[in-house]
């Protein structure tokens, strides 16, 4: 004997529902599938405490992460791995974060056009990055990030300090200021 679920029509604005038509297609599923696993998800979501901003904003940063090929890496097992290759030879961890620097660069110029709109993301940025205070801004061809907390020695916060400058001179930025200790870093840069 089969089971059939209880439905419940709901409205949606007609883009809403062209857009549910068009991709359960291009999936093979039902609308009525789609639009359950959709609303069960983000139910869920928002059960757990995120609010519908902070969700689209999770998606976004995690394409970014997959798209630049991030890896997740424990705080203080990178800082030890800076900190070692540091001693051997700084110069190639200086060059190595600066490639990372302008390869963000290159990226915040694909995907964003320019720093500024990039920068919308770094209130999310903070989020996950084990860093307690993560202020950037870029406003007006000035651009000021302050840091508290981004590395535990200060060859980690120099090298963190090497791939800003670089992808602040791929983007067009003259620095202004660079004050790093250990855990703190603050930088300060004008568009030339």
């Amino acid at each position: 004997m089969s089971m059939r679920k209880d439905r419940v029509n709901i409205a949606v604005a007609k883009e809403i529902a062209e857009e549910l038509a068009k991709v359960a297609e291009e999936l093979g599923m039902t609308q009525y599938a789609l639009a359950n696993q959709i609303l069960g998800v983000g139910l869920e979501l928002l059960r757990q405490g995120y609010s519908l901003a902070q969700i689209k904003e999770i998606t976004l940063f995690y394409k970014v992460m997959i798209e630049l090929e991030s890896v997740p890496v424990p705080g203080r097992l990178l800082d030890r791995m800076i900190t070692d290759m540091a001693k051997e030879n700084p110069e190639v961890v200086h060059r190595a974060w600066c490639d990372a620097g302008r390869m963000l660069a290159a990226y915040i110029k694909a995907v964003f056009g320019d720093l500024e709109k990039a920068v919308e993301l770094s209130p999310h940025l903070a989020r996950v990055v084990p860093a307690r205070r993560f202020e950037i801004k870029a406003k007006g061809g000035e651009f000021s990030m302050d840091t508290v907390g981004v590395g535990y020695s200060i060859e980690s916060v120099q090298a963190t300090a090497r791939a800003v400058q670089c992808l602040l001179e791929e983007l067009g930025y003259e620095l202004k200021e660079v004050v790093t200790a250990p855990g703190i870093l603050r930088v300060k840069a004008l568009k030339k």
